[in-house]
């Protein structure tokens, strides 16, 4: 089985998190999107994620989505994003990725993050302040300022079941 697994990142972290999700699928082709926009084409899986900032996934990849969606929307697709306050995840979802992408995909979650301030910028520092204030209220209960290898785990393997289902569909044909 062919997989492409292309991700969008500021601060290295959903680079860490595609190679991680990369060890679990042998010669997977891993891209990221701020050096290559690579065609889909050919691949029975496609993986995308993205780190978030203020809320939202990064420009490489919508520019990416937004190119190449006739040609994944069929494939088994996944979608991960990395960040650190996992409570926010769900909104984050649906606020940057369509109820089609994300119904139609076989795995879709938060990696967790990494909360590195001295990688951030400085009005990156000052929009993270509402949600540093949250976390210091006690009002997110899910603060993962680590990668969940865990959660990348079941991740491929929910990839991996869909595509053997997939494959046993097509075999009874």
């Amino acid at each position: 089985m062919k997989i492409l697994i292309v991700y969008a990142t500021r601060t290295g972290t959903a680079a860490k998190a595609a190679a991680l999700l990369a060890e679990y699928f042998d010669g997977a082709a891993v891209f990221d999107l701020s050096n290559k926009l690579p065609d889909p084409e050919g691949y029975d899986a496609v993986i995308f994620g993205s780190g978030i900032r203020n809320g939202r996934i990064l420009p490489p990849l919508r520019k990416w989505l937004s190119r190449y969606w006739k040609k994944i929307a069929p494939v088994t697709k996944g979608v991960f994003i990395c960040n650190a306050v996992l409570d926010e995840s769900p909104e984050i979802m649906k606020e940057n990725f369509s109820l089609e992408l994300r119904n139609s995909s076989a795995a879709v979650d938060s990696f967790g993050g990494e909360l590195n301030p001295r990688k951030l910028r400085s009005r990156e520092l000052i929009f993270m302040n509402p949600a540093v204030r949250k976390l210091a209220a006690g009002d997110s209960q899910e603060f993962v300022p680590c990668l969940l290898p865990d959660r990348i785990g079941h991740f491929a393997e929910e990839i991996q079941d869909a595509l053997k289902a997939k494959a046993a569909k097509a075999d009874s044909r």
